[in-house]
């Protein structure tokens, strides 16, 4: 598997950026294994920036401690998802046990995909997204927006008791692009200028890849966005 890759992480209009992202490659005698997440803090409630920043450094660290080694020992999906549920749990019990004793409720959402061989695991919490770019126009939201129809958020990390994410495994073939991203990076852009920008035939190299992402976040400031902005965007072949 070749992957190439960009990510694109801003403030907005806001005065601090909550949003926090992860994007790390490893190339194994598997082959490469990829991990890459978008983290948005919680509007309204106290410390985003570190809750979104906990879950994505914990995420990395659970990413080389535990999850290559399951790649490289061949595991089964259900372990590699295991593996994930375990930490979800952890991590919402420490910001749980974090925000008590500061006296704050903080939380994030989360979005995880995880890359290797032949295959994609998606990890969910929250309203910020993942799309999947294939052919010539094909843009395929793959998680669910966990939020009322009032933008009330019906499951995070952190502010709630433990919610099980949405885990969903599925073999990958051919050439595939995924985009991650906050829902102030998504919000005002619609699909079709996904795919006028970012479908694998359009895309060669990662400068591309940057400029391209830098280009639908100035779009949406100009189309009055205000929010932090956060994009991670793999092209695979």
């Amino acid at each position: 598997m070749k992957v190439i890759s960009g990510v694109y992480w801003d403030k907005g209009k806001r005065d601090a950026n909550q949003d926090s992202l992860i994007l790390e490659q490893v190339l194994t005698k598997k082959g490469r294994v990829v991990l890459a997440a978008v983290c948005d803090g919680i509007g309204g409630l106290k410390e985003g920036e570190v809750a979104s920043g906990f879950i994505a450094e914990r995420l990395r660290e659970v990413f080389y401690d535990e999850l290559i080694g399951l790649v490289v020992k061949g595991k089964s999906r259900k372990k590699i998802e295991k593996c994930f549920l375990r930490c979800c749990f952890e991590i919402n019990d420490a910001l749980q046990c974090y925000g008590e004793g500061k006296g704050v409720l903080l939380g994030a959402t989360m979005s995880v995909l995880l890359l290797w061989k032949g295959h994609y695991m998606t990890v969910h919490l929250g309203d910020s997204r993942i799309f999947c770019l294939a052919g010539k126009k094909s843009v395929r939201q793959i998680t669910k927006d966990h939020r009322r129809s009032n933008n009330t958020l019906t499951k995070c990390m952190g502010s709630f008791a433990y919610q099980k994410p949405d885990v969903v495994c599925k073999r990958r073939r051919g050439k595939k692009a995924f985009l991650l991203c906050s829902d102030g990076f998504y919000r005002c852009i619609s699909d079709k200028m996904f795919a006028d920008s970012l479908m694998p035939g359009q895309v060669k190299e990662e400068r591309q890849i940057a400029k391209r992402l830098k280009e639908l976040a100035a779009y949406s400031l100009k189309k009055g966005e205000r929010d932090n902005m956060s994009a991670v965007y793999l092209l695979c072949r």
